[in-house]
């Protein structure tokens, strides 16, 4: 008996580690992750997913950021901008129109202080598009190529949906929730267009209509919310509104329209006319006589 004692004793103290429940805390703490909260239907996923059209438009989110900071940094290259002027400009214009529509917003700090990788999309996208942009335009690839159209409205219908969704948030009306969609989409340009020293696009019909397809985009959005339609319903109603009015725009060269007495248009066709008589004269020159 005595020995029988002993032997359990001992077996006890050997084995005792082993005995342990593991699923106990703390382990359990270990290794069980937090599981992240899902989207709101007038959400976006932290990260992009194929999983939710939340997430696959935050996928569209990140793409508009690079195809907006390579079109900023070539206009601000062709303005005569080093390399640092073509950083803040490219940056500027991707992420500008969303860092107003916070500011107005009361969101501090703005997102891309907070989701620091569009900061460094931006930056890595100017810095490839300082360096091999000669080398790409010389096989096509410019900011006025069908690709890189295309790749734009890709970019305005996902930024109008966004900016509508955070006027939504913050609970404003649906007319500035609108509006909140447009500056997202297009005020990183106007920014753009004024450091360059250049008349903004969206406000001058010299262009085919910019805005104007956001605004569509971004209250398609809002009306299809008012009517109670599925949150992918309504994602891809004002995505898809915004992406066909602006290829139909370029296409067809849509433009709203101007006051045809205008001093300014005057202008314009008074130059048009004088570099028309200038190249009739230089090819009269150059006829044989």
């Amino acid at each position: 008996m005595l020995f029988d004692a002993c032997y359990e004793s001992k077996r006890e103290i050997l084995f005792a580690p082993l005995a342990c429940n593991f699923s106990d805390k703390p382990f359990s703490k270990v290794s069980k992750l937090p599981k992240q909260k899902p989207p709101s239907d007038d959400g976006l996923t932290r990260y992009p997913s194929l999983s939710s059209p939340q997430g696959i438009l935050r996928g569209l989110d990140l793409f508009g950021t690079f195809v907006f900071s390579f079109s900023g940094c070539v206009t601000a290259g062709e303005a005569g901008m080093d390399l640092l002027g073509c950083m803040i400009v490219g940056t500027i214009t991707a992420v500008g129109g969303g860092t107003l529509r916070d500011v107005f917003l009361g969101n501090m700090p703005v997102f891309w202080m907070t989701e620091v990788e569009y900061l460094w999309i931006c930056l890595l996208t100017v810095l490839g598009t300082f360096f091999t942009y000669s080398s790409l335009a010389e096989k096509g690839f410019t900011t006025n190529s069908e690709l890189m159209n295309w790749a734009d409205a890709l970019g305005v219908g996902a930024f109008c949906v966004i900016g509508a969704q955070n006027g939504i948030r913050s609970k404003l009306s649906k007319t500035v929730c609108i509006v909140c969609g447009m500056f997202t989409a297009t005020f990183g340009g106007v920014i753009r267009d004024v450091l360059c020293q250049r008349p903004p696009r969206i406000l001058h019909s010299k262009a085919e209509i910019y805005a104007s397809t956001a605004l569509a985009g971004a209250g398609t959005y809002i009306g299809l919310r008012s009517l109670k339609v599925s949150p992918i319903g309504r994602i891809c109603g004002g995505f898809f509104v915004a992406l066909g009015l602006r290829v139909a725009a370029w296409k067809m060269d849509l433009k709203l329209p101007t006051w045809a007495e205008s001093p300014q248009n005057q202008i314009d066709l008074d130059r048009l006319e004088s570099i028309t008589n200038e190249k009739r004269m230089q090819e009269a020159k150059s006829l044989p006589k």
